[in-house]
């Protein structure tokens, strides 16, 4: 089906926003975070309510079938479907009302639930249920299916806090769905409309079908599967064990319509604007981890523990546990894990008691908001975690959303393994264990016939089971694609007759998000990877062997859209544009697109549907390279992402192959070789700068390099000051019978003396020749400390090259300093250590994807990497110094004003990728006395020299100005900033005309206020 010409034209009247029906499009929404993959008619992009009113008006009109789509997170592809898809994220996202009186908000279906609630607590209130996903579930993505969490024991389902809807049917109406008294909902049900329609079968379904729902309906109140019918009488077999009112908490005598929303997966309408229940944030929580020998074991010891009258109980198995230890992300975040338990219980309390036995198998107790927030962050990234493992097998949800009487939960478990281990595979399984709510993810091949084939029969398996236990078959991540097909088993004929009655109702001509709930297809069609899928990728030239080929790593991103959140690093260029297409899943789904041969219609673009060694300008699709383009190469993804995508990889990938067949813009020769280009100028640097700053020469090189006018060139320095050519001006080169440059051996040491820590420091473009007073500070203070320094002769380790997709050339700077580094440190006991994050995370983190071969050699290596900061916090003989010179010989005045100098420490992103060195950093410059507050932004939109092209400027600053910027003018007079970035400081300099130094600035300064360093060690240059 295409959309009728006629449909489009008259919708262009009524619509600013966008609509599009190009095959990039379709393809960036094709997908969810489900198994599956459909290719929508279209995309609209509504900007006002009104435009949202007019798109499903004439999609009434002209009987084109549409789907209200949220960040794209759902499990069971909701989200996706032959039909137009509404997207609310972009722009319907205000929060309208807040009323901490009454306990209520009204918001629009784009707003993310984690920004309701950020606002919400200012009040002490919050929404209460809480999915994993609400760091980027959208409420109205929420509301439609039924979302509800960790702490569902207390707060009920989503169906439980909706309060009133604004909604369009599907005749393109809009109506109100609230709670109506009974003479209301009589008047109601006799108009001659669809809201008539829709409230005379309510009633009849309520009058009618009453006994049929008593007795079919699942025997627990977590229930998430089909339409909420009990609503409507109102019962349920059960209720949340901590819910205090009747449950559902609706008036016998009273109608209500609106908890039909929750569950419904915009099946009976479109939600415009919502009206939902707050509650009162918990003041004190207490959160305690136990072991188990076993997942089953943990499952048998939930009745127990819910005696203790907890708010959560959730279960965290060994598999999930693992993958955080092993995340470059999340291993920080993993003390808290103890031995190798099988399975963990967290238990949360939240009454305020400090302490609690449950037991000999505690192995932690987390009381600060800071350790609960580890625990919790590991448990909500399970999904992605499980999902991190590099294999063509993945850990697949189907089953993973049945909730069971939780007194039967672990027989449920072991009845499952057998399920599992009869089909010769097994599964991650985690929980929302106080609820009953299992996660159960089998690990299938899908590309097979065979993985396709145990799909099914694992899903009717489980299926059964979950029926003879009297549970229910989604209990929160609704049904969609994978489990519509099973509700005629679940509830039987008679329910499902009252349930399409209410489809009919609202939706006459089955336009609203049609093949959900009601006229499913298969469960096991419309797979994402098919048996019958096929890649025709290129040879890569980087080594992708830790993600299992190059392939595998594309298709690491398994659509669970965590690169949508508007918190931390991941992902600047979404953050910016809100534009799925430059968010990571975005990419991913392009690129995914491009190596399985997925043809683009559109005569703009073509991707041929055969085997390819490159990208030739007429068979690629240039939006791919867009999409790339924008792309800041942060390595958010990499730490952030819980399936560990690494997209800047990706991208140099692909730039690398993509530039074999297409012409190179000049400014990446220059910024790609900057080492080169610096070194050059920097002996005649005063000219240099003269002509980078003369009006007509400045605006000419920007011209010619395609660089933005407004932001001005890095001043390049004589590549150091007088002190630091002093201090280098002993060298020890050598030269070759063929006139080669080559590395003197350090001295053998005859005396007998200890000698001195061998550090060789990796000099950088920036601290070399734009700032040299950092790479000074830097030499200084590692003399000072007693280090044998030396310098080696190659400027970065070829971070620069790498950006630009240089990537023989940057493997050729490797071998180089590598070369360099064996001929001065043959014993391989020598320290590295550098002040710029990128050349030191190269070094340490991407030499073995350059040089595969010496892999063995490199990954040694790396363990002697570190960036300056971290060496330092954990030198003793910096800290012997520390505490020797400075804090001995203070004296009050002096102790006084050091404490007052704050400052406002922004990391690189690198940095957040590698994790520990950011709090290194912090840790050093309080330990030497500065009040420190660290940044909360992420990118600060210069990555590098992204900032300094033309057509990138304007996202530069749009992402700096996201949040660091704006927090950098807000400082106090008096208050400084440190960045270790030095891209990082241009843009802060550039930004808010404030003065950005490297930390290692800051240490040297405060130990020479104090004390005169003196020369304990020796600095060589080579």
């Amino acid at each position: 089906m295409t959309l009728p010409r006629e449909f489009l034209f008259e919708l262009h009247k009524h619509f600013s926003g966008d609509i599009r029906t190009d095959s990039a499009s379709k393809i960036l929404y094709s997908t969810d975070a489900s198994m599956y993959q459909i290719e929508p008619l279209g995309v609209v992009i509504p900007r006002t309510q009104e435009e949202l009113h007019a798109a499903v008006e004439l999609a009434a009109k002209y009987k084109i079938p549409i789907l209200p789509r949220g960040a794209g997170t759902s499990l069971a592809g909701q989200a996706i479907g032959e039909a137009l898809i509404l997207d609310c994220s972009r722009w319907l996202d205000k929060i309208i009302e807040i009323n901490p009186e009454e306990r209520f908000a009204i918001v629009e279906p784009g707003v993310v639930l984690s920004d309701l609630n950020r606002l919400a607590a200012k009040h002490g209130l919050m929404f209460g249920p809480d999915p994993a996903s609400a760091e980027r579930a959208t409420m109205g993505g929420v509301i439609a299916n039924n979302a509800t969490g960790a702490h569902s024991i207390v707060y009920g389902m989503s169906a439980d806090h909706i309060l009133e809807a604004d909604v369009i049917l599907g005749d393109g109406n809009i109506a109100v769905w609230r709670e109506f008294t009974k003479d209301e909902f009589g008047r109601i049900k006799d108009e001659n409309s669809l809201m008539g329609s829709v409230a005379a079968t309510s009633f009849l379904i309520r009058e009618k079908y009453a006994e049929a729902i008593k007795r079919n309906y699942p025997k627990t109140w977590r229930n998430s599967a089909g339409y909420r019918l009990n609503y409507l009488l109102p019962f349920s077999t059960t209720k949340p064990p901590r819910w205090l009112d009747d449950y559902p908490s609706i008036h016998p005598s009273s109608f209500s319509l609106h908890p039909l929303l929750a569950g419904s997966e915009g099946t009976l309408a479109v939600m415009r604007r919502i009206k939902v229940n707050l509650v009162a944030k918990p003041k004190q929580t207490l959160l305690v981890v136990l072991s188990y020998p076993s997942v089953a074991e943990a499952c048998d010891d939930v009745p127990r523990l819910l005696k203790h009258v907890p708010s959560a109980i959730e279960l965290i198995p060994n598999t999930i546990l693992r993958a955080a230890r092993n995340s470059a992300g999340y291993a920080s975040q993993a003390g808290w894990i103890h031995g190798d338990p099988a399975a963990v219980l967290a238990v949360e309390f939240d009454d305020g008691r400090e302490t609690i036995s449950l037991g000999e198998n505690v192995i932690a107790i987390a009381r600060s908001k800071e350790e609960q927030a580890q625990v919790w962050n590991v448990r909500k990234m399970g999904l992605g975690l499980l999902d991190s493992q590099p294999r063509s097998a993945r850990p697949i949800a189907f089953i993973e959303d049945c909730a069971i009487p939780v007194e039967r939960l672990g027989e449920f478990v072991r009845e499952v393994e057998k399920i599992l281990s009869a089909h010769g595979t097994e599964g991650g399984i985690y929980a929302h264990a106080s609820a009953g709510c299992l996660h159960i993810r089998p690990v299938l091949d899908l590309k097979t016939t065979r993985g396709v084939e145990s799909l099914r029969s694992i899903s009717e398996a489980v299926l059964s089971l979950t029926l003879s236990l009297g549970g229910a078959i989604s209990s929160e991540h609704g049904d969609g694609l994978s489990r519509s097909e099973h509700l005629a088993r679940a509830y039987g004929d008679e329910v499902m007759s009252a349930m399409r009655l209410l489809k009919d109702a609202a939706d006459p001509h089955h336009i609203l998000n049609p093949g959900k709930i009601i006229d499913p297809p298969k469960m096991d069609a419309n797979l994402r990877y098919g048996f019958d899928y096929k890649t025709h990728a290129w040879t890569p030239s980087l080594s992708f062997a830790n993600q299992g080929g190059f392939e595998l790593a594309v298709e690491q991103c398994n659509g669970q859209g965590v690169c949508r959140k508007s918190t931390g690093v991941m992902c600047p260029s979404f953050q910016a544009t809100r534009e799925e297409m430059h968010s990571t899943r975005g990419r991913a789904n392009l690129l995914r697109a491009l190596i399985s041969g997925y043809e683009l219609r559109d005569t703009q673009y073509a991707i041929r549907n055969t085997s390819y060694s490159g990208l030739r300008r007429n068979e690629t699709s240039e939006l791919t390279f867009q999409a790339f383009d924008l792309c800041l190469a942060c390595k958010g993804c990499k730490a952030e992402c819980p399936s560990g995508v690494d997209m800047a990889k990706l991208k140099y990938e692909f730039e690398n192959e993509y530039y074999k067949t297409h012409r190179r813009p000049l400014r990446d020769y220059v910024f790609g070789y900057f080492h080169v280009v610096a070194k050059l100028l920097s002996p005649v640097a005063p000219i240099a700068n003269w002509l980078m700053e003369f009006a007509p020469t400045k605006k000419l090189i920007a011209k010619v390099l395609g660089l933005a006018e407004g932001r001005s060139l890095p001043r390049i320095s004589r590549a150091m000051s007088l002190r630091g050519a002093k201090r280098r001006s002993k060298l020890l080169e050598t030269k070759n019978h063929t006139g080669k440059q080559e590395i003197a051996s350090p001295p053998k040491n005859t005396s007998g003396a200890p000698q001195p820590q061998l550090v060789v420091f990796l000099s950088d473009v920036f601290s070399r020749y734009i700032e040299p007073q950092v790479e000074d500070a830097a030499l200084e203070v590692l003399s000072a400390c007693g280090y044998d320094v030396r310098v080696l002769p190659v400027v970065g380790a070829g971070a620069s090259l790498l950006s630009k997709g240089f990537v023989d050339a940057a493997r050729r700077q490797a071998r180089k300093m590598l070369k360099l580094l064996n001929q001065l440190d043959s014993s391989r006991e020598a320290l590295v250590v550098g002040v710029e994050p990128p050349e030191i995370y190269l070094l340490k983190s991407e030499y073995a994807d350059l040089l595969p071969e010496h892999s063995d050699k490199i990954h040694e290596l790396a363990k002697r990497v570190w960036l300056l900061d971290e060496f330092l916090l954990n030198s003793k003989e910096f800290n012997d110094l520390r505490v020797a010179k400075l804090d001995a010989k203070l004296n009050p005045h002096d102790l006084k004003s050091r404490n007052e100098q704050k400052i406002f420490f922004h990391p690189h992103c690198h940095q957040r990728a590698e994790g520990s060195s950011v709090n290194a950093s912090v840790e050093l410059l309080r330990a030497c006395g500065y009040d420190v507050e660290l940044s909360e932004a992420g990118c600060c939109g210069m990555a590098g020299t992204f900032g300094f092209d033309a057509e990138h400027y304007a996202l530069s600053m749009q992402v700096g100005e996201l949040k660091l910027l704006p927090r950098v003018r807000e400082l106090a007079i008096g208050e400084s900033v440190a960045a270790t970035g030095a891209a990082c400081r241009m843009q802060v300099r550039h930004g808010t005309g404030a003065e950005a130094q490297h930390p290692i600035e800051w240490v040297r300064d405060i130990l020479n206020s104090r004390v005169q360093l003196r020369e304990k060690g020796r600095v060589e240059e080579y």
